[in-house]
């Protein structure tokens, strides 16, 4: 009976032993069990590409890391919930990078129009628009970047310069004196030019510069395999200087006005940007950013008409003006001497829009209009081609 009894007691500390070292068996079992590769996973390029961790002469101590950062990577190399960082890095030196840029783009205004020239001559009568034309300028663009150690993040500071002056001459076709042209430039004598009294051209000049400073503070990052995002955010201050100069010669008279808006602008600035990773280095991006900005418009000019002199008083004018920048383009980029250096080249389109500042036209119109007229926009375009040294 006694037997019986230690029996019993002795059969659950059995079944505890017998359901541990199940547990062990079964664990040692899966750990020597490895999957066995796939003939497609063989012939993976992304796994003849990855190299030993300790050839790396960044490592100071073993890593894990199969893949060139800031460039094309496999499915399977970064947890799928992590937002990878996704910048360049360098190995040793100072942790920066600097950006050079040559632009060559053409401005492009509202309401910069020479007048409205009418043919009263002809059968039927013909009204010409004289569009002031513009051409492709040069410029540049200067950035200086800093990695930052928290998290991945960046800093980049950039300056552009762009100072142009475009001439626009329009010589009529006839000098009947039933034609004419009426320009809304002239303030004290808004009334038709007769050509038959016009000699020469009519002239008009508008001058151009623009200087401007952003900070962006960002972080790239993997978005997939291919594909690398930087949001960013920061700030932006601008100043636009303009002048328009229009002129006619009238009866051996000279009619000039010069109107002159200077500019500057102050605001938060963000947006995004994003490359796709194509082959070999080359990608395809794109770059888009908008600011609100705070903006002071000073507004002055002086002119001569009829043999009258006159000046106008300085005038300020306080708006909200918002930016808008869009970028296309393709690059390529490598890393040099066991990834000690970096260059990257680029080139894109690019176009640039802000919003209400000519007031020189707003001015000069509100001579003639009863209703005030919205102040004209301000717009870039053309090519931009960058080089990047890390």
């Amino acid at each position: 009976m006694r037997l019986f009894r230690k029996l019993l007691w002795a059969l659950p500390l059995f079944a505890l032993v017998s359901m541990f070292l199940y547990g062990r068996k079964q664990e040692d079992s899966t750990s020597v069990k490895a999957p066995a590769l796939k003939d497609s996973e063989l012939c993976d390029p992304c796994l003849e590409e990855r190299q030993d961790a300790c050839s790396d002469p960044c490592a100071t101590e073993p890593q894990t890391k199969a893949y060139d950062q800031g460039y094309g990577i496999c499915e399977n190399d970064l947890p799928k919930a992590y937002s990878a960082p996704g910048r360049i890095d360098v190995c040793g030196g100072i942790d920066a990078f600097v950006t050079g840029s040559f632009i060559c783009w053409e401005p492009l205004g509202d309401q910069l129009d020479l007048g409205t020239a009418r043919f009263a001559s002809l059968t039927p009568v013909e009204l010409d628009l004289v569009k002031f034309k513009t051409n492709y300028e040069p410029g540049f663009k200067v950035g200086l970047g800093f990695n930052l150690n928290h998290d991945n993040w960046d800093l980049f500071a950039q300056y552009t310069r762009f100072h142009e002056t475009e001439t626009t001459r329009y010589t009529p076709r006839t000098r009947d004196s039933n034609d004419s042209i009426i320009s809304s430039w002239f303030i004290l004598d808004p009334l038709p030019a007769v050509f038959s009294d016009i000699s020469g051209d009519i002239v008009a000049v508008w001058k151009t510069e623009l200087d401007k400073i952003d900070l962006e503070l960002a972080r790239s990052y993997y978005l997939g395999a291919k594909l690398i995002a930087r949001p960013f955010i920061g700030g932006s201050v601008h100043w636009l200087d303009q002048r328009y100069e229009f002129s006619l010669t009238e009866s051996s008279v000279l009619q000039e006005t010069s109107i002159k808006n200077a500019s500057w602008a102050l605001g938060p600035r963000f947006g995004l940007g994003s490359s796709y990773l194509i082959y070999k280095g080359f990608r395809i991006f794109g770059y888009g950013a908008i600011s609100l900005l705070f903006s002071e418009n000073e507004i002055s000019g002086s002119g001569n008409e009829d043999s009258t002199a006159y000046i106008l008083s300085k005038v300020d004018k306080y708006i909200l003006r918002d930016v808008e920048e869009l970028m296309i383009g393709l690059g390529w980029g490598s890393y040099f001497t066991r990834k000690k250096w970096h260059m990257d080249l680029s080139v894109a389109y690019e176009a640039q829009r802000y919003a209400r500042t000519n007031y020189m036209s707003y001015i000069a119109q509100l001579n003639l209009e009863a209703n005030e007229v919205k102040a004209g926009d301000f717009y870039l375009h053309g090519l931009t081609v960058t080089a990047r040294f890390d």
